[in-house]
């Protein structure tokens, strides 16, 4: 009687969390499976398997080594800086003289939470070279003489939507980091001060190593969010010129815009395989922490 009461709460359990499993199947899973099946295939309705010859396309692209190394570039620089801004922002505001934290925390996030659309749209009118408030204020201060290209230039193009990514990303940062600040014990500061630390040996010794597990997933998110970005840079430059700000999203969608479906899966894995190295990072790390 009891196991067939266990039975009856195993089926039951099954028949809750069933639609779940089923939905994220439907809508994760079976179109990651899917894109895997296309980048080894060619062509969709008569599909016929080459293996790695749609990868092999990809990689031996003129443009591809580029492609990848503004990859890098625009990830490294928008997650190290997003992640130090957020830093410094989260300790002005969690110092005990900020009056109203919760009123800068808001006034922070409004960056993160305005539509992605919405924020390079403003910034590609504010990179404008005719009227443009950047370079108006630019000229203004006598910072630079004429106005600056931002947006046409192959060697401006590439910090401009930088410097958006940044803008963008750092507020979710400073609340992650923010919150981590809060769970840390007064006591730590207190033994510190007593022994003599001065603020930066406490923010060496005690502020960072206890934000730890925060830092890691923030830098996680911030990372799999930037590889995968695609309306600032689509929006403000469209890859250009010259491709000197594409990445591999932008080449995923010329790819699909040009009906080479095969290749543009094939992207789309490469990316995704990138993306699930900081996962394996993360999940390393969280399994050594709990060892």
């Amino acid at each position: 009687m009891t196991k067939l009461r266990k039975t009856f709460g195993d089926l039951r359990g099954w028949a809750f969390i069933g639609p779940g499993v089923l939905l994220t199947f439907l809508l994760i899973s079976y179109p990651v499976i899917y894109i895997i099946y296309l980048s080894f295939v060619d062509g969709i309705r008569s599909p016929n398997f080459v293996l790695f010859k749609n990868y092999l396309r990809i990689i031996q692209l003129s443009n591809f080594g580029e492609i990848l190394s503004n990859t890098a570039i625009w990830t490294v620089t928008t997650v190290l800086f997003a992640f130090l801004l957020g830093l410094l922002s989260a300790l002005l505001i969690e110092q005990p003289f900020v009056r109203g934290k919760s009123l800068w925390r808001s006034i922070i996030l409004l960056a993160w939470i305005t539509p992605g659309v919405a924020k390079a749209t403003i910034w590609r009118w504010m990179y404008t070279q005719d009227f443009g408030v950047i370079d108006y204020f630019l000229t203004s201060l006598h910072i630079v003489k004429e106005p600056l290209a931002w947006i046409s230039s192959v060697q401006l193009a590439l910090p401009a939507v930088i410097i958006v990514q940044i803008w963008a990303a750092f507020p979710f940062a400073t609340l992650m980091l923010s919150a981590g600040l809060q769970a840390i014990p007064v006591e730590m500061y207190e033994a510190a001060k007593l022994d003599g630390a001065r603020a930066l040996q406490t923010l060496h010794y005690v502020t960072l190593p206890m934000l730890k597990s925060v830092t890691f997933i923030t830098f996680l998110l911030l990372s799999i969010w930037s590889l995968n970005e695609f309306a600032t840079i689509w929006i403000i430059t469209q890859g250009g010129p010259a491709g000197s700000s594409q990445v591999l999203a932008l080449k995923v969608y010329d790819l699909f815009r040009s009906y080479d479906i095969n290749a543009a899966a094939a992207t789309a894995v490469m990316q995704l395989i990138i993306s699930l190295v900081f996962v394996f990072f993360y999940l390393r790390a969280t399994q050594s922490d709990q060892d």
